[in-house]
């Protein structure tokens, strides 16, 4: 619970020191939606959700002590994580699918990705985990570079050429 308590204290920080930040950007061509827009959404939205947080965890602590107070009884609260292994393995992941980006392009690295970590955080079933990849993978290939026109590193030799296939 204290782990919960940091660190959602330490998202309201951040959240309000970049959403700050994101509402200075310049808006060089006019329109509503510019540079800062999706940066200021984002920390909104994150701003909120640790909000929430954290009010759960002070909600959490005050339903703890009145039980405390009525059993009397001593208990140990340590925090631990749950999964210490599965953190690993997603930081190895994601420092891998970061490595990998430039070389092989963003479609295969984003799909072996996010099937990776569909298959680390429990999906069972293989053909879910690549039909997660490849939808997620899709979705964003649609709104970044074909609706927002904003660039996703293509790889390098044949990589390359399959994604131009896509966008």
């Amino acid at each position: 619970m204290q782990l919960e308590r940091n660190l959602s204290i330490i998202m309201v920080v951040f959240s309000s020191f970049f959403l700050v930040m994101s509402l200075q950007v310049e808006n060089r061509t006019g329109n509503i939606i510019s540079a800062g827009t999706w940066p200021a959404g984002l920390m909104i939205l994150m701003l909120i959700l640790s909000v929430v947080l954290l009010v759960r965890a002070f909600k959490t602590k005050n339903i703890q002590n009145i039980q405390e107070s009525k059993d009397d009884v001593p208990e140990d609260d340590d925090e631990k994580l749950v999964f210490p292994k599965k953190f690993f393995f997603l930081f190895a992941v994601l420092a891998v699918y970061t490595f990998i980006l430039g070389y092989v392009g963003f479609i295969i690295a984003t799909v072996l990705g996010i099937f990776t970590m569909a298959l680390l955080f429990g999906m069972r079933s293989y053909i879910r985990a690549l039909l997660t990849g490849i939808l997620a993978t899709a979705g964003s290939i649609v709104l970044f570079p074909i609706l927002l026109n904003l660039p996703f590193p293509r790889g390098t030799g044949i990589f390359y050429a399959f994604s131009l296939l896509f966008y």
